[in-house]
């Protein structure tokens, strides 16, 4: 995969670039940063890198890491599929489009490996993960009672990247 680069409203020019292991200290400190209690541990974080099914990729402004994405490619019924685990940015980047940027060029990548739609789980009471899923063209197609653990519903996202292939 190739380095994309994007300008934020703030004029940050963003590098997404597919991440490595060199990168997992600073992932893993995003993702303590995010999520707190619910962070996947390093160890997780360490097999997704290591492991050729997952993608994951990072944001840098100014050489910074700035957030990241991961997401595989699944098979449902023979048809490939993305599924996106977990998208975080540091709060002092949030609202400057780093979310996005990392959201498209995520779902480049699921269309370049065959995937035609995109599946993702949210918190509910994430209104911040949801407003950006709803703006990039998601569908909430259920709701898992507990997903997260008791009274922590969760979710179930979809889209359909066939047919905003040309707009990616």
């Amino acid at each position: 995969m190739s380095s994309h680069f994007s300008k934020t409203r703030r004029s940050f020019p963003i590098t997404i670039r597919e991440a490595g292991l060199k990168d997992l200290d600073e992932i893993y400190k995003i993702e303590t940063e995010c999520f707190a209690e619910e962070a996947f541990t390093r160890m997780q974080l360490e097999y997704c890198l290591r492991s050729p099914i997952f993608i994951t990729l990072i944001a840098e402004v100014d050489n910074e890491a700035v957030g990241f994405i991961i997401g595989a490619i699944e098979y449902v019924n023979g048809k490939a599929s993305g599924h996106i685990y977990t998208i975080d940015v540091k709060h002092k980047f949030r609202r400057m489009k780093v979310g996005s940027v990392l959201l498209k060029s995520l779902e480049k990548e699921f269309l370049r490996r065959g995937a035609r739609r995109a599946v993702l789980e949210v918190r509910l009471d994430n209104t911040a993960a949801v407003a950006l899923y709803l703006k990039h063209g998601y569908s909430q197609v259920r709701i898992v009672k507990d997903y997260y653990g008791s009274g922590l519903d969760a979710a179930i996202f979809e889209k359909n990247l066939q047919r905003n292939e040309n707009a990616l």
